[in-house]
């Protein structure tokens, strides 16, 4: 599992790193442009076989279609989270945890990239993501740091902290995760790990948390707890992982859960949590433990959400673990499969043409009125769509290694 790699690397140190305002404002001359160009934008990741480590590679091409190599792309950290914001795109890096977070312009003109500023973080602060609050204030999660940094995502300067300490159970940390900004609060799940089982939730603590925090004066309002359905671990740490927490069309803001990701056979619960639009309390009604759904078209129960995204009307296509295809090595079993999720009718149906994949693998984005799935599939590795209207699907681009970011500009 990709988060498994993550939280292992990691090794849920907190880290003893102190860090003054100014010691992390690393302004970088605006001189290194990237050697490739387009319109698209590409992650892609070459794994060695242990699956924990390898090269990944950063670069922007205009044919989506065919196949593409590395060769003109700019190589980053291994296991890297790119997140795109207008034309602002952040590298962090969220596996190793050395290189800080990186920010990138795209010029539409010359459809190249610019790099513009760093910020330096605590080593191992297993950074994937981003919350833009305004041009000038975006709220930065440290994981294993449990803080929050607000900064400002143009000069990558730091500008002050939320503290988010106190509200972890039996340790330093609570893990912040993803986040989302609804109706003026800054809604943060924790995802709550227990160091001494390196990945896995407190058998003591099977209940999911999130901090609300209001935006104006960066203060913890409180802290909403799902208790009753025993759904832990809400949305994952890095911006592939984004489309875990979303509103629907009336404001209902769910998290999707990852649980134990599907290697724990005593506990594979996993699912979606609901905070209804107005409310700060979860709708227990909304809460749904997935893992006791077949998955039409197949004899599995999912054991995890590793990644979704909300095509409206209740719909959510997916990532679902699947305990029974696990395998030996958890960094590379094509364990993935690609779902489609109905929030209203409580069902899951596979999504046929879409190939199992392993952590490495997992990204679902929009693209016009299509989902793109990566996948790192047995016999296919690349992008693929899925059109939710039409129910077809068809691979867009063979890649070399695992894609793990897509965005069109």
């Amino acid at each position: 599992m990709y988060s498994k790699v993550f939280l292992t690397a990691c090794a849920f140190a907190l880290l003893s790193v102190s860090c003054k305002k100014d010691d992390n404002n690393n302004p970088t001359n605006p001189t290194i442009i990237s050697k490739s160009s387009g319109k698209y934008l590409l992650e892609t990741s070459t794994k060695n076989g242990d699956g924990m480590s390898g090269s990944s590679y950063l670069q922007l091409f205009n044919n989506l279609s065919g196949e593409i190599d590395n060769s003109k792309a700019e190589q980053t950290e291994f296991g890297s989270s790119v997140q795109v914001i207008g034309n602002e795109v952040y590298i962090f890096d969220t596996m190793k945890g050395v290189g800080g977070v990186t920010l990138w312009t795209y010029n539409p003109t010359d459809q190249r990239l610019t790099k513009r500023a760093h910020l330096d973080t605590p080593a191992g602060s297993m950074i994937g993501h981003l919350e833009k609050v305004s041009d000038t204030k975006a709220y930065l999660p440290l994981y294993t740091q449990g803080v929050v940094w607000i900064i400002n995502p143009k000069t990558m300067q730091r500008t002050g902290e939320i503290a988010l300490n106190s509200y972890a159970h039996g340790d330093a940390s609570p893990e912040p995760a993803m986040g989302l900004i609804r109706d003026g609060k800054y809604y943060l799940c924790l995802n709550q790990i227990d160091p001494a089982k390196s990945w896995q939730p407190y058998a003591d603590y099977q209940q999911c948390d999130v901090a609300i925090i209001d935006i104006q004066t960066d203060k913890v309002e409180k802290i909403a707890s799902e208790k009753v359905t025993g759904l832990t671990f809400p949305t994952r740490p890095m911006s592939q992982c984004s489309g875990m927490i979303f509103t629907n069309e009336v404001g209902d803001l769910y998290m999707a859960t990852a649980g134990y990701f599907g290697y724990n056979l005593n506990n594979t619960k996993c699912g979606f949590i609901a905070l209804n639009k107005g409310s700060n309390e979860f709708d227990t009604a909304k809460s749904w433990d997935i893992s006791t759904t077949t998955i039409e078209g197949t004899s599995y129960k999912p054991a995890a959400v590793y990644n979704c995204q909300y095509i409206g009307n209740g719909k959510v296509a997916a990532y679902v673990g699947i305990t029974e295809l696990n395998g030996d090595n958890a960094y590379t079993a094509k364990n993935s499969m690609a779902v489609l999720i109905d929030l209203n009718a409580k069902t899951i149906k596979k999504i046929d043409g879409i190939p199992l994949t392993d952590g490495h693998s997992i990204y679902i984005g929009k693209y016009k009125d299509l989902v793109v799935f990566a996948a790192f599939g047995t016999d296919k590795i690349g992008l693929f769509s899925y059109n939710p209207t039409t129910n077809a699907t068809e691979k867009l681009l063979s890649t070399i290694g695992n894609a793990s970011f897509f965005h069109a500009f």
